[in-house]
Parts: C-alpha cells; structure tokens; sequence
C-alpha cells in the first residue's frame, strides 16, 4: 500500500506578478494554500489561458489572476465587487469537500448561523461572526489546523495512484510529496511537479473532482 507522507507541505516558489500598480516584479509567491483556485478571470470571468498567459496580482496580499492586463483598472476601480463575486465560486468550489463540520475556533457544530468566510483564497467555516473577526484578523492559526483536517480527511479516500502531472505513478520517485490547494490535498509523485499544481492549481482540482465522480 503506497505509504503517505503526513506532514504538511508548503512550497514557497517565485514568480512573476503585478504590483498594485500594475508593473512587473519579482517576488516570491504566497503559500501554495493560499494561491487563486479558480480557472476563470476575476473580472472578465473568462477562461484563464483564453487571452495568453494569465496576468498574476496581488492585491492586499491576496492573490487574484486576470485573463489580459486591460482588466486591471477595472479591478483597482471597484475591487470588493470583483472580490465578493471571485468568494462566491471560491464557496461553490470548496464547500462540499470542507473537511469537518465544527468551527476550528469555538468546536462547535456548525448550523443555521455559521459563517462562510473566504480569507485569502481560502473558504473557512466558522460558528458565528465572532469566530469570523479573529479568522480575519490572524488567518495563519487556522490555516494550519484546517490543513491537518484536510489531510486527514481527505487522504482516506484519495481518488488518484497517480501524479496529477506527470501521471506517473505516486511512488514512481519515492515518497510522494502533496500540497493543499483551494482547500484540497493534490498528491504528487516529486518536489518538480509541486511546483507545478501552485502554478495553477485549479487544473488540479479539477482532476481530482472528476476522478472522485469516476471512483
């Protein structure tokens, strides 16, 4: 039985992305967990690719990608807008696969009132809006607990035996690596191919929805 590695793995890599002036720079890129999830443009809504390389930008530390360059004034006009509409697939996207169903700060069950709060590309499930303060205030804390219920959950029942990019088999190089994007664990077969699922992790979400349909 292909043996799993248990602790967490985050990549740090640099690439190429836009300040909020929108000039080039190089900086390194915020935690894989933390990469824009979706496939599609925060602004235009079209497919990512449709228009050549996706335009990466960070705004207030948070990542969001563009299809084309001319998207952003329209961004830096009215970012909230295109922020609640990116949140709003970012739920649709991570919501069935939340791995637990208690808030990480209070323990409790989560009901009628919890909040679904998307911090930095990720969707957080909290009890009540005070919960959802002290999530946005200090983020990292919970990231790191919502990891090892993401780990936990969802390596029970991992769709794929093989690398999402190489389509090698996972042990084909030794142990193999994962990392968490958009809320899900993406098993790897080498540390190259990590970098890859970060670049664009909603390839890679994909693939594992659709063999989870498939299994």
């Amino acid at each position: 039985m292909l043996k799993i590695l248990l602790a967490l793995t985050f990549v740090v890599l640099p690439h190429t992305v836009l300040d909020q002036d929108g000039k080039e720079k190089q900086k390194k890129a915020t935690p894989a967990a933390e990469n824009y999830p979706l496939d599609t443009c925060a602004v235009a809504g079209k497919k990512l690719g449709s228009m050549g390389d996706p335009i990466v930008y960070v705004h207030e530390g948070r990542q969001v990608k563009f299809c084309c360059k001319g998207c952003i004034p329209s961004f830096k006009q009215n970012a909230q807008k295109y922020l609640s509409k990116v949140d709003e697939k970012i739920v649709a996207q991570q919501k069935a696969a939340y791995p637990t169903n208690k808030c990480l700060f209070s323990d409790e069950a989560l009901g009628s009132k919890s909040k679904d709060v998307v911090v930095k590309n990720r969707l957080v499930r909290v009890c009540c809006g005070g919960c959802a303060r002290k999530l946005v205030k200090n983020p990292a804390p919970t990231f790191m607990k919502l990891d090892t219920e993401i780990l936990n959950a969802q390596k029970k029942d991992y769709p794929l035996t093989t690398c999402v990019i190489s389509d090698e088999k996972l042990d084909s190089m030794g142990k193999p690596k994962h990392v968490i994007v958009g809320n899900t664990l993406v098993f790897v077969c080498c540390k190259g191919c990590v970098g890859k699922v970060t670049k664009n992790p909603s390839a890679a979400i994909a693939k594992i929805k659709a063999a989870k349909k498939t299994k």
